[in-house]
């Protein structure tokens, strides 16, 4: 919050991390609101595209969400890692992230003890 606050005049970091954390907000509203100004904005526009991928991030331990071994494209190898899946519009040098989703391996999801864990927010 600290880099996000230095970047908006009169921002405070702690009233921002309280939005973040403790404050009723809908993520979803948020990112399809996003999705439909981008989709707006590269409407009509030849050369637009969707664009799919995903990112592994390495980890160690196996406590954070997602976190087992599995391919991680970022390293070209199979490794500890968790795994998001992200979509963005782009129309040559623009782009934007649209949406986003944290990739949940067979064996999280059939591990009965972890299925019945809230997880707070999404991955970005």
């Amino acid at each position: 919050m600290e880099k996000m606050a230095e970047t908006l005049p009169e921002a405070d970091e702690q009233v921002l991390q309280h939005f973040l954390s403790n404050s009723f907000w809908s993520y979803r509203e948020v990112i399809d609101h996003v999705a439909q100004d981008a989709s707006a904005v590269f409407e009509g526009k030849t050369g637009t595209c969707l664009l799919v991928d995903e990112s592994g991030m390495g980890k160690k331990g196996e406590h954070s969400a997602g976190v087992a071994r599995q391919w991680n494209g970022r390293l070209g190898k199979v490794d500890n890692c968790q795994v998001g899946v992200f979509t963005a519009l782009s129309r040559g040098h623009d782009t934007t992230l649209i949406d986003g989703e944290l990739f949940l391996p067979e064996a999280w999801c059939n591990d009965n003890k972890r299925v019945n864990i809230r997880l707070p927010h999404r991955l970005f």
